[in-house]
């Protein structure tokens, strides 16, 4: 069932479409247009510059697709083998991908417009060029680190005289990932008599900026979906179902866990992490707990080789309909991407951007699908992050979690809440379903569950390692939130998240230093493991380990007797002492310095006034004997007055050279004055 409303068939176009693009868009499944297509494709065509803002998963591809296709195809003059008539900009080689494979659907019914990807990593620069001199593409699309440089490259050959069309797609994205100068550069390449189309979900100020630098008189089309019950638009598609679940830091994996279960048996689910590290560990974590056996995990973040990437997304996309996979990603993934059959998104950590929340959930519910997310909160820490997001126009409903295998859609917070009274000194456990329990954090299956997360653990020391480097990303990216008021780095459960993170031991870092308390915090008890004896399950690291672990406890041993024979102070003491000393001394011979240079400056001066007849030799506070006599005081050991001697010879030497650059002409008496005057000013 589709609840995008349509918007007229596609033969209802003014301008007309060609007979061939007509074809192909019904052989799509499209019979009819969305309001964001019937919007946006005229005015290309009739050579607007637009500006598209439409809701994630609204059909915004074909919207700029189709009137490149046109324009190309309805061309008296046909492009040489080396004019190129679009570009297509995409900030993510998957992005970038997916537009590629939609335009391969109309290559059967247009034969004659030809396409080349260019996102690097997968092959170099000369490849591609290779590649274009072979094929001889009309339309390029691409990353923007790429396009630049293919289209810098005067042995490229690509011609762009002719371009009539530029497209940047998902735009803010692009200006997020730090893509401006790459953008006005590509952008100061291409002829000025273009049509240029900026689409995405979200409008920034920067975006605003592109579009007065990049677009002219550009007609603004906006698409929102208009929110029945409370009145007013919404930034989610009508089809896709958003909710949030209130847990404790610790209870993520298992609700996660539980979640797949019930809703991903049979369909595919995205799952989103604040970092890299943190999807690197719960890859190889979640793929090992027997409740997900029968999932197909994988794992996506920009960290990774592209080929990797190419490879992971593609055997995600192509798993069958009705099987149940799982995609771990950062929002790597969260823009612009269509994988089919994705009806499920789950949240674990919430997005640093908050703009990003709406993409994340869009991955579901596309083109009218029904669809589903989830975002997991910290009780009573992060529930104020649900009004943030309904005044962003942003639908979220509660769902309930009975600590238990069963989470329940559409809970009403005041009736939650209220229950919750009612059953704090119940001790009546026979609840039917739809009454919603808030369990302890330390219920007794989040522990069980974290007992065998722990047992899993303690079997490769390399999960130990990732889940260590996962933690202390987490927390990093956590104090970096742009919605700062509401993820707050000192409200963070340390332990919890590290018993949530199946931790065994705590990791060095600052923001444990005032927690950390014989090797544990509040909350967390380490594992009784022996260190020394933890092995990696691959065979070359732990020989690798084995010999460090052999070569350090020797070092060790060594330094010890040597420690022993030097009377018990070890040399990283020593060294310590000797640094810490060394940085004193040096400090206090410079401030000895700065004031002898200021007691020479103030007789300078009073020598001065005195020359010029201002004072009588003998007045003043700043009179020669009570300058000296401060200096007879205050400089009394015989390495101070040396020093002084020392600098005293050092400011001779300085105006002596002065001297000369006057004799020769090449200082004025003034600026001579001025630079030994002002001495200490330079020092």
């Amino acid at each position: 069932m589709t609840s995008v409303a349509p918007a007229g068939s596609w033969e209802s176009l003014v301008p007309k479409l060609s007979s061939e693009i007509l074809d192909a868009v019904s052989t799509m499944g499209f019979s009819d247009m969305t309001p964001v297509q019937s919007g946006a494709i005229p005015l290309f065509m009739k050579n607007k510059d637009v500006v598209v803002e439409a809701v994630t998963g609204s059909g915004k591809t074909l919207s700029f697709l189709i009137p490149i296709l046109e324009k190309i195809h309805r061309r008296q003059h046909k492009l040489t083998s080396t004019q190129v008539g679009a570009i297509v900009i995409s900030p993510t080689r998957e992005l970038a991908t997916q537009i590629a494979k939609v335009l391969n659907e109309f290559e059967p019914f247009l034969p004659n417009i030809k396409h080349q990807l260019l996102i690097g990593g997968e092959t170099s620069l000369e490849e591609d060029i290779a590649t274009f001199q072979e094929v001889h593409p009309d339309i390029l699309i691409g990353t923007p680190g790429r396009l630049e440089d293919i289209l810098s490259q005067k042995r490229g050959g690509v011609n762009v005289k002719e371009l009539e069309v530029l497209v940047l797609d998902e735009a803010d994205r692009l200006l997020d990932m730090g893509f401006s100068v790459s953008l006005n550069k590509i952008m100061s390449l291409l002829p000025k008599q273009r049509r240029t189309g900026l689409f995405s979900a979200t409008m920034t100020d920067g975006l605003h900026e592109l579009v007065r630098a990049g677009l002219r008189n550009p007609v603004r089309v906006v698409v929102k979906v208009e929110d029945l019950v409370g009145g007013g638009g919404q930034r989610t598609p009508a089809s896709l179902h958003i909710g949030y679940v209130l847990c404790s830091t610790s209870q993520k994996l298992l609700l996660l866990t539980h979640l797949l279960r019930q809703e991903s048996a049979n369909k595919k689910t995205i799952v989103y992490f604040a970092t890299c590290a943190s999807v690197d560990y719960f890859y190889k974590l979640l793929a090992r707990l027997p409740a997900l056996s029968d999932f197909a995990i994988h794992s996506l973040h920009g960290k990774m080789e592209t080929k990797k990437r190419s490879l992971t997304f593609k055997s995600f996309t192509e798993i069958p309909a009705g099987s149940p996979g799982v995609l771990l990603c950062t929002d790597v993934a969260s823009r612009g991407l269509d994988i089919p059959d994705v009806d499920f998104v789950i949240q674990v950590d919430p997005p640093q951007d908050p703009k990003a929340f709406t993409h994340r959930c869009g991955r579901a519910g596309r083109a009218g699908r029904e669809g589903k997310a989830v975002v997991f909160l910290v009780r009573g820490k992060e529930d104020t992050y649900v009004d943030f997001l309904r005044v962003r126009k942003v639908p979220i409903y509660r769902w309930g979690w009975k600590g238990g295998p069963v989470i329940t859609e559409g809970v009403d917070d005041e009736e939650v809440d209220e229950e919750m009274l009612e059953s704090t000194n119940d001790d009546d456990q026979s609840k039917p379903v739809g009454v919603i329990r808030q369990e302890p954090e330390d219920d007794a299956e989040n522990v069980e569950f974290l007992k065998q997360l722990r047992k899993v653990v303690m079997t490769d020391r390399d999960l130990h390692d990732k889940g260590t480097m996962a933690y202390v990303s987490f927390m990093r990216s956590y104090s970096k939130h742009e919605a700062s008021f509401i993820f707050r780095t000192k409200d963070l459960d340390l332990g919890a998240l590290a018993r949530g993170y199946g931790l065994l031991r705590l990791p060095k870092m600052p923001e444990l230093k005032n927690e950390k308390s014989g090797g544990s915090i509040q909350g967390f008890v380490p594992a009784d493991i022996d260190m020394d004896k933890y092995k990696y399950q691959d065979k070359q690291k732990e020989a690798v380990r084995v010999k460090k672990l052999a070569e350090y406890k020797a070092k060790q041993a060594e330094k010890e007797k040597q420690a022993a024979l030097s009377g018990g102070l070890n040399d990283k003491k020593r060294k310590q002492i000797q640094r810490t000393s060394a940085w004193s001394d040096k400090q206090e011979a410079k401030e000895r310095k700065v004031d002898r240079q200021l007691k020479k400056q103030r007789k300078r001066e009073y020598l001065k006034r005195v020359a010029n007849g201002e004072i009588k030799e003998g007045e003043g506070k700043d009179s020669k004997e009570n300058i000296e006599n401060n200096e007879d005081g205050e400089n009394g050991s015989g390495a101070e007055e040396e020093e002084d001697e020392e600098d005293s010879w050092e400011a001779l030497a300085r105006e002596e050279r002065l001297a000369k650059k006057v004799k020769k002409g090449k200082l004025s008496a003034k600026e001579f004055d001025k630079e030994v005057g002002n001495a200490f000013g330079d020092l």
